[in-house]
């Protein structure tokens, strides 16, 4: 499998690091399945002009198993402990999640051997017929979602994510939770947002009509789904009673490095999860460096100008606007 970036050698100050916690295992952690039904993004009426731009066709699956029942019992361990070091709710979560963990690698070595598996990204690449591996930014590499403290909040609103690829596994019992059902918008996500009047990747805690919506059932925990987040509208409903929730939401980046990428580096930005923005840079500088490595070696002496100017803003276009998104944030 394509290699990804490292997690930094350094840690955000606010995150702990917890320590006795065994070691990761494919062969004993996981128990990897196959959905029983993908949706593609012409199914969901996407154009061919719109799926062109995109690095697969794949939509979204149903449940599948993940984990074994002792890697789902470690892993609901760790993220029940991690609750006390949750993110605080702004940013993104200010008008979308009700409580989460991002960069939950940063906390847990047994996470972040979980999401750096080989055997993991291998198998999510077959299903949605794109090569993957671990996200290269970690806030969004290993994210945890816990139910609000107010159950009158949506666990997650109508939205896009800022990536393209991540799974949605189930860390508690689905049949001990009322509500908090996860549900995806059957239609484009430029129809879902026209009907919320929203645009971007903002939330808006509303219905959808009935009919346009599907809902996707975890048959038990240690069950999680593969979509492409950012062309999937969807959501977590609200709960209808108090009850134990937890999704891991672990993300993929598409490789090679030159490949086509739909991190939205510069919404992403506009988090303040601590350490988010030296994240964003190393990941962008690491796209940008391998399309100007590639620039380098397809560069012609009969190429004219204007293709020049193309190439060159094709290698650093997404570096340098989330650089100037940045600068704008900091003044």
């Amino acid at each position: 499998m394509q290699a990804t970036l490292p997690f930094p050698a350094e840690r955000p100050l606010p995150y702990v690091k917890y320590s006795g916690e065994p070691e990761f295992s494919a062969d004993r952690h996981l128990d990897l399945g196959q959905p029983k039904k993908i949706l593609s993004l012409k199914d969901l009426g996407y154009s061919d002009n719109q799926i062109a731009n995109c690095p697969s066709i794949f939509g979204v699956s149903s449940a599948f198993k993940i984990l074994s029942d002792e890697g789902l019992a470690i892993m609901r361990e760790i993220c029940l402990k991690m609750y006390d070091n949750r993110n605080e709710s702004v940013g993104t979560g200010i008008n979308r999640l009700g409580s989460y963990c991002r960069g939950a690698g940063y906390r847990s070595s047994f996470i972040r051997s979980f999401c750096d598996s080989p055997e993991l990204a291998e198998h999510l690449s077959k299903i949605a017929d794109v090569t993957l591996a671990r996200h290269s930014v970690p806030a969004v590499a290993c994210g945890v979602n816990y139910a609000p403290e107010d159950i009158r909040n949506a666990v997650d609103t109508w939205h896009t994510d800022s990536v393209a690829f991540d799974i949605v596994m189930m860390l508690s019992d689905p049949g001990k939770i009322e509500g908090g059902e996860f549900q995806y918008f059957h239609g484009t996500k430029e129809e879902g947002q026209d009907i919320l009047g929203i645009s971007g990747e903002e939330g808006k805690d509303v219905e959808l009509p009935t009919e346009r919506v599907t809902t996707i059932p975890f048959p038990a925990a240690g069950y999680g789904f593969l979509q492409q987040g950012n062309m999937i509208f969807h959501r977590a409903c609200r709960l209808h009673k108090k009850a134990e929730r937890m999704t891991m939401i672990p993300s993929f980046v598409v490789t090679p490095e030159t490949a086509n990428d739909a991190t939205n580096s510069v919404n992403m930005a506009g988090w303040d999860d601590p350490g988010i923005t030296a994240e964003l840079t190393r990941h962008e500088a690491w796209r940008a460096s391998a399309r100007l490595k590639q620039l380098v070696e397809n560069v012609s002496l009969h190429d004219d100008d204007s293709k020049l100017v193309n190439d060159i803003d094709k290698a650093l276009g997404s570096l340098m606007a989330f650089r100037n998104r940045i600068k704008e944030k900091s003044k």
